[in-house]
């Protein structure tokens, strides 16, 4: 998915009534100050000026802040839900109470008309659904905003369910994020302290995930990877893809006769061991974490589900997380530096793990990990979430300037998300002690001899590289400079209010200097008497006049409203 700039979208008339919904939208549940704010009149007047007529309504008035957000993007649709989704992880950027309101928002919406999934799969599949098909159910087991399932049966006789995406939805999404975009790169530039969370970079990120989420070819490779990493393990059952009746916007997959993990008392009635199912459960997860580094990234109890023989099952597999190596020993790291309580350390992994414009101060950065440490790894196994743990540990890495990547929030909210739902299954559940030989495995692996021996071989070549390519390199430099076409580039920060008081300053001399010069020729005309004239007044006099009544009363009027006299 690509951008435009921000200013050139809001012009195109392909936008114009999303955007006029948007702005209406925020200005119903009274966020009109956030578009001031991030200078939004500048790039969306033409918005504004239709959108004006619209009212904060009493009702979302009565509601707090965070209860009004989420109610804004639940209005505006599954990529503005989407986006609330994701900020819900993002303790580094947003208010907690924001969060825990964030988290509630929900992927249910009204199922779309049979008739209309009926067309879109055969559209996809290029075949009647009475030829795919023996049974279809025509109500769906679920109906979310991306997708809705239909429990099925195929002409061969296999049980199945289908995932159809709904119509129309790839074009909406592509104009909301656009609209995203510009905010963001708006929030980015007039906001202060915003730089450095890169907000327009997170929208990138989650056009990125959304991309996957809109291509079901992408999640049936997800299942198959999946399947083939975890090809050895008894206790779970990935479920099989009928890839020769799927396409990018129909995915069907086995149906699974199981229950789900959030019917706790089936599951005891049925007679399985919960703290059993708890532990098996974990222990997927930190294999997908640690071993693999391709894990669900929304193992909620909704998509998990428990089959005959405990077996474990996931679902919906159209948002993964992925680690590579280096990223899965950073993290290890620094976890394992704070279960040993050593500040120095942790610190040291967590500057590792991230990234900054400039060092932090070292000092203050341990000071405050000695102060997690010593408020949180002293309670009750009971008391201890790790995952929100992890989030207020990287939330304090964002006061010394250290940003953090997409990838660890996604694992952060993954492994919060599981944590919650082995608690349901075992309350005494310790994750710390399921996640420490994993952690230590992966320690471990750097010191192996291979691996020892395969650094060695490659840090060499690679140095070998360097030294073949470093004469050309300089002699490139040097041609550059010889012919002038060397450029040394400057870029400001913080400078943008005083560019923006300068430009305001320069309009009004001008505005004045004009008024002045209406004034004055106006004068002159009532002065020469020329005709026509109104009770010996000449018109034209008069009329300028007025006119310069008319622009001096505005001009007073924009001074007043900056509050700058």
């Amino acid at each position: 998915m690509s951008f435009y700039p921000p200013g050139v979208i809001s012009r195109t008339y392909h936008h114009v009534q999303r955007y006029r919904e948007v702005v209406a939208v925020f200005i119903k549940y009274g966020f009109d100050e956030f578009l001031q704010l991030i200078h939004g009149n500048r790039y969306l007047n033409s918005v504004f000026r239709i959108s004006r007529r619209n009212k904060r309504t009493k009702v979302a008035l009565e509601r707090s802040r965070p209860v009004r957000l989420r109610l804004a993007l639940q209005d505006l649709g599954p990529t503005f839900v989407k986006m609330g989704q994701i900020l819900s992880t993002r303790a580094d950027l947003i208010p907690h109470e924001y969060i825990q309101e964030l988290r509630k928002l929900e992927d249910e919406v009204p199922a779309v008309a049979f008739p209309e999934i009926k067309e879109k799969i055969e559209t996809e599949l290029l075949s009647n659904l009475d030829s795919l098909f023996s049974e279809f159910d025509q109500e769906p087991l679920a109906a979310a905003s991306i997708a809705q399932i239909h429990r099925a049966r195929l002409a061969t006789g296999e049980q199945v369910v289908v995932k159809v995406q709904r119509p129309g939805l790839r074009q909406r999404i592509d104009t909301d994020l656009e609209i995203m975009y510009t905010l963001a790169s708006l929030l980015e530039k007039h906001v202060e302290g915003w730089s450095i969370h890169h907000p327009s970079a997170i929208i990138r990120q989650m056009s990125h995930m959304l991309r996957k989420e809109l291509d079901f070819t992408i999640e049936a490779s997800h299942i198959e990877r999946f399947a083939h990493q975890f090809k050895d393990e008894q206790t779970l059952h990935v479920p099989k893809v009928y890839s020769d009746v799927s396409s990018e916007k129909v995915l069907v997959m086995e149906y699974l006769d199981g229950i789900k993990a959030t019917r706790l008392d089936l599951l005891q009635e049925k007679g399985y061991d919960l703290k059993r199912i708890a532990h098996y459960t974990a222990e997927l997860m930190m294999k997908q974490i640690f071993v693999h580094g391709f894990y669900h990234a929304d193992p909620h109890a909704g998509n998990l589900f428990v089959l005959p023989e405990q077996e474990i099952s996931f679902i919906d597999f159209g948002m993964m997380g992925m680690m590579n190596r280096k990223m899965r020993e950073l993290f290890a790291d620094l976890l394992f530096c704070i279960a040993r309580r050593d500040e120095s350390a942790a610190a040291d992994a967590l500057i590792k793990l991230t990234t900054s414009q400039r060092p932090p101060e070292r000092g203050a950065l341990e000071a405050d990990v000695a102060e997690f440490i010593t408020l949180h790894f002293y309670k009750p196994i009971r008391q201890m979430s790790f995952g929100r743990l992890l989030q207020e540990l990287l939330n304090k890495t964002t006061r010394h300037g250290l940003r953090i990547p997409m990838e660890i929030f996604v694992l952060i909210k993954a492994v919060g998300t599981f944590e919650s739902v082995v608690r349901q299954l075992d309350p005494d559940f310790d994750i710390l002690k399921e996640t420490a030989p994993y952690v230590r495995k992966v320690r471990m692996d750097r010191t192996r001899p291979s691996r020892l021996t395969r650094n060695l071989l490659e840090s060499g070549l690679s140095a070998l590289e360097f030294m073949k390519e470093l004469p050309e390199d300089l002699r490139a430099a040097v041609r550059s400079i010889e012919m002038g076409r060397a450029r040394l580039a400057f870029e400001h920060h913080g400078l943008s209010p005083l560019i923006q008081g300068l430009e305001r300053v320069s309009n009004r001399i001008a505005f004045a200097i004009v008024l002045a010069a209406l004034i004055v020729g106006s004068s002159l005309m009532v002065h020469a008497r020329l005709p026509p004239t109104w009770n010996d007044i000449p018109i034209i006099g008069l009329v300028g006049f007025l006119f310069a009544a008319i622009m001096g009363f505005g001009l007073l009027v924009s001074i007043l409203r900056h509050g700058k006299m």
